[in-house]
């Protein structure tokens, strides 16, 4: 009975929200070079917003070096408040968080205020790590990230690694083991417990501000962060780069902590200023919607979402978004075959979604007869010409049939 009540709210809001953004509502889409947004919060915010972004991206590429994608556009949903973010929330306490999905980048904010920038950047700084193609242990990617959510352009140069108060105060409170810390991962205690998470952000943060900014330990972090890209273990990096146990760093670590020497990091650089201004992006409330859907679906109200997919698209008969959608949550979930019959669907309804038919074909061989396999790759190469993987694939089918005139055109 609760769960109807639930998915008739939910259904009510979604209908509301395309409803009202037909008459105006102020859900408005706006893009920038590198950033699309989605925000309630207002036309003048947002565009402050993505021109911050656009200066932050460029403080990353062009000052720190770090290469990023110019194909990969970054969709943040920025709330108007903590009341219209409550839906949406992936975990209780949670003001911002990073969705990489197979297709896109989000970024999910509960407001826009001054105060929770610095979350957002914090989020920002997870796509960065991950479009570089980086692979970082969690305490490194979440100090770093901590590190840079307080980077701050000024002119010609970035200042970065000012005190989180927060972050102190907690790392102040008591250290836990640090070599807990350096081999936690996404499904440890450390990372998933709510009394257990904040010391592991706190002291990774910490970790990474003194092997950073620290006069004994900044001249071997390099060394660090080589190591560990080669694949060695944090602990052992750490231990032969400053001949230390971990133990010994903790005691450093907890000095460091309580002490009243914090550097910053003062990045001299230009940083180019956006020479395009955001501008608004009409788009159709059904899309919207889609989306929002498609965000909740990651959260703990996933079946609701799941039912209002389902819902629009019986009341947008001949749309395929909706069934797109719910295709692709069914295919990356743990029953993929729950895909095949709304992927149908969608298809029926003039699905132009390339990626989705290719990995409906790939992730489902083994279930569906071979003359659909071959189907779904050629309606995706026939969608995108330019969809390698799926010619390479037709390709090698054509010529393990000997049909070498169309191996030969699939492969040009």
């Amino acid at each position: 009975m609760r769960r109807s009540r639930a998915f008739g709210a939910l259904t009510l809001l979604t209908l509301t929200l395309m409803q009202s953004a037909s008459a105006g509502d102020p859900w408005i889409c706006m893009h920038s070079a590198n950033f699309e947004l989605y925000t309630t919060a207002g036309e003048k915010t947002g565009r402050e917003a993505l021109r911050a972004f656009e200066e932050i991206r460029s403080a990353f590429r062009d000052v720190l070096g770090v290469k990023l994608p110019d194909n990969r556009p970054v969709t943040i949903v920025a709330f108007r408040d903590e009341k219209e973010y409550a839906p949406y929330q992936a975990h209780a306490g949670v003001v911002a968080y990073y969705m990489p999905l197979a297709r896109h980048d989000f970024i999910v904010i509960q407001d826009l205020l001054p105060e929770h920038l610095p979350l957002l950047l914090h989020e920002y700084t997870h796509v960065v790590i991950n479009q570089a193609g980086m692979k970082l242990p969690l305490w490194l990617n979440e100090g770093f990230a901590e590190l840079y959510a307080t980077m701050k352009p000024m002119g010609g140069k970035i200042l970065v690694g000012r005190i989180i108060p927060a972050r102190l105060q907690a790392a102040e409170a008591g250290l836990v083991n640090l070599r807990g810390i350096l081999n936690a991962n996404a499904q440890s205690a450390a990372y998933n417990e709510n009394d257990r998470i904040g010391i592991f952000y706190a002291e990774s943060w910490a970790l990474v501000h003194m092997l950073k900014f620290s006069r004994s330990y900044a001249p071997g972090f390099e060394r660090v962060l080589d190591a560990i890209g080669r694949g060695e273990a944090s602990d052992r990096a750490l231990e032969k780069v400053y001949g230390k146990s971990i133990e010994a760093i903790q005691i450093d670590l907890q000095a460091y902590v309580h002490g009243d020497h914090f550097y910053e990091g003062v990045i001299h650089g230009k940083i180019e200023k956006p020479n395009v201004e955001p501008i608004v992006t009409p788009k159709d409330p059904l899309e919207t919607a889609v989306m929002l859907a498609g965000i909740q679906s990651h959260g703990p109200h996933r079946d609701e979402a799941l039912e209002t997919l389902e819902t629009l698209a019986k009341t947008n008969p001949g749309k395929p978004a909706p069934l797109e959608s719910l295709a692709w949550l069914y295919l990356t979930s743990p029953d993929p075959l729950s895909a095949i019959e709304p992927f149908r669907r969608a298809l029926e309804s003039g699905t132009h979604d390339a990626n989705l038919c290719f990995n409906y074909a790939v992730k489902l061989r083994a279930s569906i007869p071979e003359a659909e396999y071959l189907a779904m790759l050629r309606r995706a190469a026939a969608i995108d010409p330019e969809f390698s993987a799926a010619q390479q694939l037709l390709a090698a089918h054509a010529f393990n049939t000997r049909d070498y005139p169309e191996a030969v055109t699939r492969l040009h």
